[in-house]
């Protein structure tokens, strides 16, 4: 698998808890959180929409495709990924407290200019 498509072949696993647990951080029907390889903070996560039926590789190439395509599976798409991140979000906060004793402003977004397929 070439450096570039590794995320979309995670994305497209049948069965995301056979990914290494160095990779894998947590999956639902709908998304799939793994470590970022390169972290830029403490906590630095991907959470990338799952490759299924009705869901094709091309429509999730990038935000923009996604959100030119059909509006309402793009906006389910968004809703999901935006649960993901909440999930995340609240685990992070726990571990921040477990770590540290305190926590700190968490952010999310969207890679603005896509490094990988």
């Amino acid at each position: 698998m070439s450096n570039l498509t590794v995320l979309r072949g995670y994305a497209q696993k049948a069965k995301p808890e056979t990914l290494p647990p160095s990779i894998l951080f947590e999956y639902s029907d709908k998304c799939l959180t793994v470590f970022d390889t390169f972290p830029k903070s403490i906590f630095h996560f991907l959470v990338l929409p799952r490759v299924k039926p009705p869901l094709s590789v091309s429509e999730l190439a990038n935000l923009r495709t996604l959100l030119n395509g059909e509006k309402a599976r793009a906006k389910q798409v968004l809703m999901d990924l935006n649960d993901e991140a909440d999930n995340v979000k609240k685990m992070i906060r726990e571990e921040m407290l477990s770590r540290y004793g305190f926590q700190w402003e968490i952010w999310t977004g969207f890679h603005a200019v896509p490094s990988m397929e």
